[in-house]
């Protein structure tokens, strides 16, 4: 009975992140594992470790959804993914010297602004149709912003799509809903990569993994399907809204002088 009362608890908590995950873009890690620890007992690193398998399956469900209303761009997905990957690498050796309040200020400057851009958006902005055209300054732009939400998210704990979806629109003017299906398609191949050596190590609680997978590919499709009803105008600012809540979030845990919970 109580394991079964704890796969349900999972599939749950897979909705409501996936859903999250699928309306912003994002990895849905900021509910998955403080559920997982104060909901259903997980110590911290197995719980950072079955989000991430979980993420797997509900970003691949919500992109998917996402692609057959032509909001991503595979392109820009791929370069992102690419410098996010040695992000992630760096982040975790060179950028463990630097002290977490000051990439944590970093950060909250560039959240801030960018969600006060975003909170102030006109009808008209948001840019034209498209994703980024790929020259050589585009490429080294996207791979930058990999390499910055890959340090952060191996650093602080930062979950990619915060800082995925806000760059590519307002760095790069792509429309909120292509930014938000875009970075999903970064975050999903990210997630596999970081569930392989999680479960390499066996840090991998499966049967929480594959309840909450279930529940977050439901999620997932709901949360894109009510992200591609709003008005692009008003995705942006609740998305403005959301990064702000993570600003307030983030800055808690740096205080506490502890790691991110969302992967």
């Amino acid at each position: 009975m109580a394991d079964q009362r704890r796969s349900v608890g999972a599939i749950v908590l897979g909705v409501a992140a996936g859903f999250l995950g699928g309306l912003f873009g994002v990895g849905g890690g900021v509910l998955v594992v403080p559920g997982l620890v104060l909901w259903l007992g997980m110590v911290q690193h197995r719980a950072h470790a079955t989000s991430l398998a979980a993420i797997v399956a509900s970003s691949s469900a919500a992109v998917a959804r996402a692609a057959l209303a032509d909001s991503v761009d595979w392109g820009n997905a791929l370069v992102i993914f690419a410098g996010a990957g040695v992000g992630a690498w760096l982040g975790a050796r060179a950028m463990a010297r630097i002290p977490a309040v000051w990439l944590a200020r970093i950060f909250v400057l560039f959240a801030v602004l960018t969600a006060a851009r975003l909170a102030l958006a006109g009808p008209g902005s948001g840019g034209g149709g498209g994703g980024v055209e790929l020259t050589a300054a585009a490429v080294v732009g996207l791979v930058a912003i990999g390499l910055a939400a890959g340090a952060l998210a191996a650093t602080l704990g930062v979950g990619g799509g915060i800082v995925y979806v806000p760059a590519l629109a307002v760095l790069f003017s792509v429309p909120q809903h292509l930014a938000q299906g875009t970075s999903l398609a970064a975050i999903a191949p990210t997630a596999l990569v970081g569930t392989i050596a999680h479960a390499r190590a066996g840090r991998v609680d499966w049967s929480a993994a594959v309840a909450l997978g279930l529940g977050g590919v439901l999620g997932g499709i709901l949360g894109v399907e009510t992200a591609l009803r709003l008005d692009a105008l008003l995705l942006r600012r609740l998305f403005a809204v959301f990064l702000v809540l993570m600003v307030v979030r983030m800055l808690r845990q740096v205080r506490r002088h502890q790691p991110m919970a969302s992967p």
